[in-house]
């Protein structure tokens, strides 16, 4: 209804129609509505969000139309063109005054919810106090001077007025009774069955009023003595608005106080679906440690949670004993029989594993500790102490030690969660670098494979170039000494035909003469291949 604010609309001379079908069977409503008093407008509400979207907006030019139509209002209008077209019209005044109602209840919460921020207190103890000064404000009367003395007329034109934008029950009434019957605009209203109910609701409003302005009728004419209305003190917006909170409070505290414990069995091996005993024993801690459960609650959640043979252990217990009775002798059977001395030995010996993470591995501390302080074998107070210096002392990671400074916070610890943030963030950081890091080497083993290659072809044309030059020299040495190789053996050859039993020594000198004989020819074969390119270029 922003356009009600934006064309500055006058809402006491308006009404809203509905049913509009923007066609020529609109304009019978417009005849049948100028009876009353000229148009001075007509604004369409073309919004899809709001529930008055294609419904017009019709002010009168004058008071003297509303003054005569309100009293037929709400109503049903069946066009004369097309009898399926059924036109609704209310006073504006009775639709504006709910929504603005409505927006000013959603600020004033708005408000109580930030001056109970500000003052620390609940929001509930605020509207409270609210409450309490709108009541302590309706008990009493306010006297109006005799200066201000209104006309009898126009103070019952005005009470009824307010009376009827309030949305009182005798509008609903007469709402209720207009749907019922619907109103042809070839009928005059001040005829007929129009003319006996406009009786029929000036009789009604002459008897609600009075009592609806909170008007005594035993006041002098002079003076008139309102009573604020607790409607008006007190807004249904509001009321509403509170009663919807507790409700939704109600609701709340009934789900959890419906809320029950994981069941616990005590079997071996344990079923998958199952805590062990250390979580069920501390959800039960939990338990007893709410001051909104009583005790008979907290003993109906523990027996509701246990399964045999857990159950059977606590059969003989009285119903009338304490849930702590019911947690120890559970402790006593599942419990760790280990007193606080061996948990500290334990505690003090647990050292980071082989690829655990040290986030991982304060966790299991933090695990062991708590059962080492509930044993005693560390006082509470020195809880976040000896956590700090146990991770300092069995962690393998040295640079996250170094770089969040642990070593040198002995003497004003951190608390469990402050600890493992720091070293969760420490973990991501970390990881966070490697991956860029690979990210970034890999693109540059990418980039420079193809100047490697370069690299490698212009080695290889230097190497051949220096081969060519030098390879002449080396060829001629080689043959030479190829060609004494083959002397040696020439001479050798006649010998070996003369003694049938050659020496073993000269069998050696032979065998070590082909080897080189072999291994000289590979080396020439390999230049002459690397020769020969450069030679045909």
């Amino acid at each position: 209804m922003d356009i009600v604010e934006r064309e500055n609309v006058n809402v006491p001379n308006a009404v809203i129609v509905g049913g509009l079908t923007l066609s020529e069977s609109d304009q019978n409503l417009e005849a049948w509505l100028v009876r009353y008093g000229s148009i001075r407008r007509t604004l369409l509400i073309d919004d899809p969000t709001s529930e008055f979207h294609r419904q017009a907006i019709i002010e009168f030019a004058h008071s003297s139309a509303m003054a005569t139509l309100k009293l037929l209002l709400p109503l049903s209008i069946v066009s004369t063109s097309d009898a399926d077209v059924i036109f609704t019209v209310r006073a504006l005044s009775s639709v504006y005054t709910l929504v603005v109602k409505e927006n000013s209840t959603e600020g004033y919460l708005a408000q109580l919810k930030a001056i109970a921020n500000a003052t620390g207190k609940s929001f509930e103890e605020v509207l409270q106090e609210e409450l309490l000064k709108m009541r302590s404000v309706g008990s009493t009367t306010e006297q109006l001077p005799s200066g201000h003395v209104a006309d009898p007329q126009t103070q019952g034109l005005s009470t009824a007025s307010s009376f009827n934008d309030s949305g009182s029950p005798v509008t609903s009434q007469r709402m209720g009774e207009s749907r019922d019957g619907t109103f042809s605009p070839n009928i005059s209203p001040l005829l007929g069955a129009g003319s006996q109910k406009t009786q029929n609701l000036s009789k009604e409003n002459e008897n609600t009023v009075p009592n609806a302005g909170g008007i005594n009728s035993s006041s002098t004419p002079g003076i008139s003595q309102p009573v604020l209305n607790m409607d008006i003190i007190n807004p249904p917006g509001v009321q509403r608005v509170v009663v919807e909170h507790v409700v939704r409070t109600s609701d709340v505290t009934a789900q959890h106080t419906s809320l029950r414990l994981r069941s616990f069995s005590g079997k071996i091996p344990r079923p998958p679906n199952e805590p062990d005993f250390e979580t069920w024993r501390a959800s039960v801690k939990f338990l007893l440690d709410d001051p909104s459960v009583s005790d008979l609650s907290r003993t109906r959640r523990i027996l509701d949670s246990l399964l045999p043979p857990a159950a059977d252990v606590i059969k003989h217990v009285s119903p009338q004993s304490t849930p702590s009775v019911y947690l120890e002798l559970l402790e006593s059977v599942y419990g760790s029989v280990e007193d606080g001395e061996e948990l500290l030995a334990k505690f003090m010996t647990m050292l980071q594993n082989q690829g655990e993470k040290p986030s991982s591995y304060l966790h299991r501390l933090q695990v062991m500790l708590s059962a080492t302080v509930r044993r005693g074998g560390i006082a509470e107070k020195e809880r976040d102490r000896s956590l700090l210096k146990q991770f300092c002392r069995g962690c393998w990671d040295q640079d996250l030690i170094v770089n969040l400074q642990l070593e040198r916070r002995t003497n004003n610890p951190p608390t469990f969660a402050e600890l493992v943030v720091s070293v969760r963030t420490e973990e991501d950081r970390r990881a966070s670098k490697e991956d860029r890091m690979r990210s970034h080497f890999g693109m540059t083993k990418q980039g420079l494979a193809p100047s490697k290659a370069r690299a490698a072809a212009h080695q290889l044309s230097a190497h051949s170039r220096e081969v060519a030059s030098g390879a002449a020299p080396e060829t001629d040495s080689m043959r030479m000494q190829i060609s004494e190789i083959h002397a040696q053996l020439a001479s050798m050859q006649p010998l070996t035909h003369q003694k049938c039993q050659p020496a073993c020594s000269k069998v050696m000198d032979v065998t070590s003469l082909k080897k080189e004989l072999t291994e000289l020819r590979a080396q020439v074969q390999a230049m002459a291949s690397a020769v020969s390119p450069e030679v045909q270029n």
